[in-house]
């Protein structure tokens, strides 16, 4: 096999020749970490130094590049030559990033290689990087511009009608939702696959007409499920397999259940209120899985189906995947490691949002690629090394041409030099983000105080306060939205709603009063970015910790922190007790 790049083959050779499993400390939390023979492996196979940051600290530096778990929209200038249109972005406007509307982005009106440079081997490579970033602009939501009636979408691909809507797949009419594949007609959910009528759920799979479940799988007219399968008209119950017309986990004839679904007027959201709390306690009392794993052969993780040899590895949506390790949200995946977010791709490492690509390492959405290293935004590339915003290129280095020869030639200088200085085998630091750390996933999952993001000299921006012009309309305080949905008049649609956890104002549309009129469901009162925040509490965590089976007293690793107290049970004993 002919070697591309000798200098730095060589380089590295040494320092992973004698590598063994040993223990380092954290460069970003110091906390202690174990870089373990699996993982040696991989970093021969990949070619890459053993990594300065732990795997939680190294997850959160990727989430740090996206903005998907509660996606924001701006309203901010097209910076495209010739325009001053305000479009709709997930930068905001203080943001000093360069932002392309998506249809100028994508066409042949302007060439990222009039914006590139030649890069200096002498200096910093992340500092060179952050002067290209400042120049080369970006795309104003990375949606896809074939999907219908999706300005405010981020990511996805082949959707229709969807609002307010991050990752919508083959998605139709889904609106304040995260990651709708073959979803339609359903509102408010995270995670949901080939679901239609839902609302409210989280980790929903071919599921219809199913409101405020979590972790459903083919049920059916249902309310209030907790890891339920196969179950319709069913209200509030946990644990079930194959049932009907249980309520609270009590088995009622099929007169007795619909007997009692009338006599409960979900209907106004002082009733649907004391059941969201009912149902929060009855999940905290209910059997919980240690790890929730299918069809995993040698997998250490959680929420895995049909994989292979998995270490750390969380969430896979769909098709089989084999040697993955510290990843999480992925589908046909092979041969990869630090991972968050890549769908039908291989030999990847330490990056995020990559599809459909081939030996893809410190990337950031990667779409059709193959040998791409240190791009972001890079569409149908190959052989590109710290590029940005590419389209259809080859042997590109800081959005420059070269031929080939030429390209690997600099290559192996620039890997070499990055190596020697610490740099080659760090993905992009959170400081280099282009979104603030408060509105990244990151931010999300591991909050900081505007203090604390500063003094790690992370992008930080305060939340203007936006003028919404409701001059034109009647504002509605939390006392004043009708508490039944049976009382609502049509020129609600004309009405601003007033948030009663933020004050934050928030309209309702055609679809949405139509939908709750349809499954008898009362308006909310919370902001959609609140009902975002609230169904992430029921997020799964990216950690396994060590643990005693509440059943039989075994050892376990599980997702459910010991401190909340919960009945985890092992495998066999969740098992034995649930089906």
């Amino acid at each position: 096999m002919e070697i591309k790049t000798p200098q730095f083959n060589e380089a590295i050779g040494k320092i992973l020749a004698d590598l063994k499993p040993h223990e380092r400390v954290c460069g970003q939390c110091k906390a202690l970490f174990q870089v373990l023979a699996g993982d040696i492996e991989f970093y021969k196979m990949f070619q890459v130094p053993p990594p300065t940051l732990c795997p939680i600290c190294r997850m959160r530096r990727r989430l740090a590049w996206r903005m998907v778990l509660i996606p924001k929209f701006y309203k901010r200038s097209c910076n495209a030559p010739g325009h001053s249109e305000k479009i709709i972005s997930f930068y905001s406007p203080q943001n000093p990033v360069q932002v392309y509307d998506d249809k100028y982005y994508v066409s042949d009106q302007w060439d990222p290689l009039e914006l590139g440079s030649e890069l200096d081997i002498s200096k910093s490579f992340f500092e060179q990087f952050g002067s290209l970033a400042a120049r080369v602009p970006h795309q104003t939501l990375q949606r896809d511009l074939n999907s219908t009636n999706c300005d405010y979408t981020v990511s996805g691909k082949n959707s229709k009608n969807c609002y307010w809507v991050a990752v919508p797949w083959s998605a139709e009419y889904v609106y304040y939702s995260y990651l709708a594949f073959d979803t339609k007609f359903s509102i408010d959910n995270t995670e949901s696959d080939h679901c239609e009528q839902c609302y409210g759920c989280v980790y929903i799979l071919r599921c219809y007409n199913c409101m405020f479940c979590v972790e459903a799988v083919d049920c059916i007219d249902s309310w209030f499920l907790f890891d339920c399968k196969n179950c319709s008209n069913c209200f509030g119950s946990t644990s079930l397999r194959n049932r009907q017309y249980v309520f609270f986990n009590e088995q009622l004839t099929k007169d007795q259940y619909q007997a009692k679904m009338k006599e409960l007027m979900l209907g106004k959201r002082s009733v649907l209120r004391e059941y969201r709390v009912k149902f929060e306690e009855l999940m905290r009392t209910a059997i919980h899985r240690a790890t929730t794993n299918v069809n995993t052969v040698n997998a250490i993780g959680d929420m895995l189906e049909n994989c292979r040899n998995c270490y750390w590895a969380f969430r896979s949506t769909s098709g089989t995947s084999e040697n993955v390790r510290y990843i999480w949200s992925f589908n046909d995946a092979k041969d990869v490691m630090d991972l968050y977010g890549t769908s039908q791709s291989s030999r990847v490492y330490g990056s995020t949002a990559i599809v459909d690509a081939q030996d893809i390492k410190f990337s950031v959405m990667i779409r059709t690629g193959r040998e791409v290293e240190y791009s972001v935004e890079c569409r149908n590339c190959e052989q590109c090394f710290g590029c940005i915003g590419l389209r259809d290129k080859k042997y590109c280095i800081f959005n420059q041409q070269y031929e080939p020869e030429e390209y690997w030639k600099r290559v192996d200088q620039i890997k070499t030099a990055m190596l020697a200085r610490g740099e080659y085998g760090e993905f992009f630091a959170e400081a280099m983000s282009p979104h603030p750390y408060a509105d990244s996933s990151a931010g999300t999952i591991w909050p900081l105080s505007k203090d604390e993001v500063i003094s790690r000299k992370w992008h930080w921006e305060d939340e203007e306060k936006r003028d919404s012009d409701l001059s034109q309309l009647n504002v509605l305080r939390e006392d004043q939205i009708p508490n039944d949905i049976s009382e609502v008049q049509d020129d609600i649609l004309q009405k601003a709603l007033i948030c009663s956890r933020t004050g934050k104002p928030f309209r309702l549309t055609q679809f949405e009063l139509d939908f709750y009129r349809k499954h008898n469901l009362p308006l909310p009162d919370l902001h959609p970015t609140e009902r975002f925040k609230d169904r992430l509490r029921y997020r799964h965590p990216f950690q396994l910790l060590n643990s005693a089976c509440s059943q039989c007293g075994n050892a376990i690793q599980t997702i459910h922190d010991p401190a909340q107290e919960l009945a985890v049970y092992c495998e066999s004993c969740y098992q034995a007790a649930v089906l």
